[in-house]
């Protein structure tokens, strides 16, 4: 193949823009090298040639990024490196003098970092190459000590995604990778130090790489610049870099544990501990995190500093130093652990023994602090750090400290105490269950109430839920969630034949019910693999107690339809994690059939009888059969071979409920059941047409009519049906006729907005939806007047929560006037939806000119919408929403467009103040705050 030569040997500038036939024949010459025989390469020549074409500063920015990419590939043998190393220094350095485009910066630092490690092995190759001459030492570090501190601020869209850390972290890659550049960077390092503050983590990689002997000779003067930091700055991301620089410099300096830190060692941790001389100066904190970092350098640091701290601590010059004091002991007890207790540590305890002949006195201590305000949340954190030192502390010296952290857990006052003491057990209990499950949980346990407090004991109450609370962050650990089960099972047992007030009784129970559903959301959040086990042993017991109560009115608490619905949600969560083809069936012979007995835990606890024949607290179990028709997957193999029988049986059972909790779960039944088998439902259309009889039959009761509309609506969840768009348009017809049903009519549209599975709707479906739909609500409202305007203002709101931000935004022109109309419809969740979707459109509208625009123009319609909805309101949760979307008025509207409400908008918010509801009041509260600074400084 004839390939057209292209001799350079120099190119001037007039070459700007280089041709794309220039870039071609670098692409072949660097396919060509990649291709052939490495050993018929002339490997000094072709760095040569590479390096003069590497001096093209008239490339652009895109061809001088192809021509770096092209030679850090190449230099990958180190002998063409060493035949050529001086003069290749030398033209690589012109090459890469003032670079600045941040691509290309980071390919030259990649390849500046294989050139100095490789340079680096001088012991494996000729001695030719042994040392780096000191003019190619300089030249490498001109070149890249030139950029330190680096700073770059990326331009808003950057399409290269470059960041200011990763040419940061990419430049220490390169400063670190050479122990020759020791000589001239530790005094760079000091001169830049007061002007590159959060370079500290460059300075920590360099320490180890350039050694203890050039380290060490400008030690105390890297100590007095970190000590600055440490001790003095307000910033706590280079506080925190400055304390891992010094641990780095100790490192180096005393790289075993058995090296005494001599020298600069002893000055650290003399001046720290001189700085605590006054643990109440302002200082003190950071001698202590010094001290601490020197913990995890080298262990001679405790043994200078807790004979100091212990006597300071037992007799101290006053009593307020004590809290400062035990501070600082927990903060060398942190490090210790950080040190032998962390995952991959190579330290032992065990075998430095560093903590021996301290343990009584650290013990006596945490004793103390346990014991005695303003110490309790401090030695807390020391007890726990004390526990979690591997072959530290014995069983029994364990088990004391947890005994006095679970004392606080319940019996204190302090909230930070109790969240301190939680927070320490939930760490033991990670490390050490069996302590926690002997020690901490029967006395939570023991708390617990039998039966449930007083209507006005609302101190009984707090405790209990605060037990409660405790026990949901400890139990989710395989080791300790059997006993939660266990006993929250005798205590609803217990609750269930307990006398007393019943709604107290229920609250209660809906607590112990809670708690469970919490620790289940937690365990499946972390994947944890026992969760599936738990069905058998959870579920058919809470079934029993529910089938119980509807069986006999001696026990008749889980008749309460909150406790059924929370049994139903328990339910549902574990059935998913099962093999489901058994279970249902069970559960179908037992509510279908009534053969209930498959469905509990002790079959001699109840009768056999269908429950959905039954009385009215038998079929209320409907609940817990919808739990399961909810969690089934659309190819478990059903126990029956008729779908379209099953789903007219549930219709008619939907349209003959008995109260209003039936309805919804034999709703949400249907709903589930059509959203999973749609495939095998050939009736499908004629079931609609038979409910849409019901409909419009005048001559129905009214109740029935709306129960079919329901219904209806339900059946039409898998809207990806083309038949769910016919029905949804014969529905629209509704909105214009008879109040009663059209105001029906419109709130149904609410439950296409809900999602009929475990997981939402795609966001394809909800835009083909709502383009469906949208026209046609928004001319009906259009062609409508007066009264005959609302049912279509109700479904357009009942709609809002299906359509992510996104979807009416692009629509804001013509969606607006109708969302400020809608503010004032009457019913209470439409409206809430509405404020919903009007603060979401403010909190987007300085990124959006169109949009801040029309919000601009309608402003003062918003916040009077608003300010009316927050005050006359009669919902507690719409007020609150209205107040929340009015405070985030001031940051979506410039104050010249509403400077002149402000006075009038603050009135009325103080107005709000005197609310009922401390949520409500809560809203008004930072709302008007946010007015108070509206336009200031504008």
């Amino acid at each position: 193949m004839d390939i057209e030569r292209d001799i350079r040997t120099q190119v001037s500038s007039s070459d700007l823009n280089p041709s794309s036939s220039l870039i071609q024949r670098l692409t072949f010459l660097s396919n060509t090298i990649a291709a052939v025989n490495k050993s018929k390469i002339n490997g000094p020549a072709t760095l040569t040639a590479l390096t003069e074409l590497s001096k093209l500063p008239t490339f652009d920015d895109g061809a001088a990024v192809d021509v770096y990419k092209r030679r850090t590939h190449k230099p990958s043998g180190i002998r063409s490196f060493k035949a050529i190393s001086e003069e290749f220094i030398n033209s690589y350095s012109k090459v890469v003098d003032g670079e600045k485009d941040p691509r290309n910066l980071m390919l030259l630092f990649q390849l500046d970092k294989v050139i100095l490690s490789e340079f680096n092995v001088k012991d494996q190759i000729e001695v030719s190459f042994k040392v780096l001459r000191e003019l190619t030492i300089q030249e490498m570090f001109d070149i890249t000590f030139c950029y330190f501190p680096i700073t770059f601020r990326p331009p808003p869209n950057d399409p290269y995604g470059i960041t200011s850390d990763d040419l940061k972290t990419a430049l220490r890659a390169c400063l670190s990778a050479s122990p020759y550049f020791a000589k001239q960077a530790l005094p760079l390092f000091l001169e830049k130090y007061p002007t590159s503050a959060g370079q500290t983590m460059t300075m920590a990689a360099c320490f180890p790489v350039y050694g203890a002997e050039a380290v060490g000779e400008r030690g105390e003067e890297l100590f007095d610049c970190l000590k600055t930091e440490i001790l003095y700055s307000s910033d706590q991301g280079i506080e925190n870099s400055a304390l891992t620089a010094l641990e780095s410099l100790a490192r180096t300096l005393y790289p075993t544990q058995s090296d005494a830190p001599k020298g600069l060692g002893e000055l650290i941790v003399k001046q720290s501990l001189e700085g605590l001389s006054d643990p109440m100066k302002n200082s003190a904190p950071g001698c202590a995190k010094c001290l601490a970092s020197m913990i995890r350098a080298s262990p001679y640091a405790l043994a200078q500093a807790l004979p100091q701290l212990f006597r300071d601590f037992n007799e101290p010059k006053l009593p307020s130093y004590r809290v400062p004091l035990i501070n600082v002991i927990t903060t060398l007890l942190l490090a210790a652990r950080s040190v032998y207790g962390a995952e991959g540590a190579t330290r032992r305890q065990s075998d430095e023994h560093s903590l021996d002949r301290y343990r009584d006195s650290l013990l006596d201590v945490m004793r103390e602090g346990l014991r005695t305000d303003q110490l309790k949340t401090a030695a807390i954190r020391g007890s726990v750090a004390m526990a979690e030192i591997p072959d530290f502390l014995d069983a029994l010296q364990v088990e004391e400290l947890v005994k006095g952290i679970d004392n606080l857990l319940v019996h204190d006052n302090d909230e930070e105490v109790r969240t301190a003491a939680l927070s320490g057990l939930k760490s033991i209990a990670a490390s050490n269950p069996t302590i926690v499950q002997n020690s901490t949980l029967p006395l939570l346990f023991h708390a617990l109430p039998d039966s449930a407090p007083a209507a006005d004991d609302s101190a009984a109450r707090e405790a209990y839920r605060r037990v409660l609370k405790a026990l949901t962050e400890l139990c989710a650990a395989p080791a300790l969630f059997q006993t939660l089960v266990v006993r929250i099972t005798t205590k609803l047992d217990l609750l269930s034949t307990a006398a007393g007030d019943a709604e107290c009784t229920a609250a209660y129970a809906w607590d112990l019910l809670h708690a469970v559903r919490v620790v289940l959301d937690a365990k499946l959040g972390d994947n944890h693999v026992d969760v599936p086990k738990y069905y058998a042993e959870i579920v058919p017991r809470f079934t029993q107690l529910a089938v119980v109560a509807a069986q006999s009115a001696d026990r008749p608490l889980f008749r309460d339809v909150r406790l059924l619905r929370s049994t139903a949600d328990i339910t549902e969560l574990l059935f998913w994690e099962q093999s489901a083809e058994a279970i249902f069936e069970r559960a179908y012979a037992g509510f279908e059939n009534g053969q209930l007995k498959q469905v509990v835990y002790d079959e001699k606890a109840i009768q056999d009888a269908p429950p959905l024949k039954g009385s009215e607290a038998e079929r209320n179990l409907v609940a817990l059969y919808t739990a399961l028709v909810r969690g089934l997957k659309p190819e478990t193999v059903l126990p029956f071979s008729d779908a379209d029988a099953f789903l007219a049986s549930k219709v008619e059972w939907a349209l003959t409920a008995q109260n209003a909790f039936q309805k919804r779960a034999a709703l949400d039944l249907i709903s589930a059941f059509v959203n999973k088998h749609a495939a095998s439902l050939s009736s499908l259309p004629s079931l609609l047409e038979t409910i849409w009889a019901t409909v419009t039959d005048a001559s129905q009761p009214a109740a029935k009519r709306q129960a079919a509309l329901q219904v209806y609506f339900h059946a039409l969840a898998l809207l990806r049906n083309e038949l769910a768009y016919t029905a949804s348009e014969r529905a629209l017809s509704l909105l214009g006729g008879e109040d009663a049903l059209a105001h029906a009519t419109a709130s149904a549209f609410g439950i296409l907005a809900e999602s009929p599975g475990k997981k939402p709707r795609s966001h394809l479906t909800v835009k083909k939806l709502w383009s469906f739909l949208l026209p046609k609500l928004l001319a009906g409202e259009e062609g409508a007047s007066g009264a005959a305007r609302e049912p279509y203002l109700l479904a357009f709101a009942a709609l809002l929560p299906l359509v992510p931000a996104s979807l009416y935004l692009s629509d804001l022109r013509k969606l607006l006037p109708i969302l400020l109309r809608a503010l004032a419809i009457e019913s209470a969740e439409e409206r809430k939806n509405v404020i919903t979707a009007l603060t979401s459109v403010l909190e987007t509208a300085s990124s959006r000119t169109e949009t801040d625009q029309l919000l601009h123009e309608h402003a003062e319609e918003i916040v009077d919408g608003l300010l009316r909805a927050g005050r006359t309101s009669k919902t507690g949760k719409v007020r609150a929403a209205a107040l929340a979307g009015l405070g985030v008025v001031p940051d979506a509207i410039r104050y010249e467009t509403l400077g002149k409400a402000k006075a009038r908008v603050i009135r009325e918010l103080g107005l709000c103040l005197d609310d009922p509801l401390r949520g409500v009041r809560r809203e008004a509260v930072d709302t008007r705050a946010a007015w108070y600074t509206y336009g200031n400084g504008s």
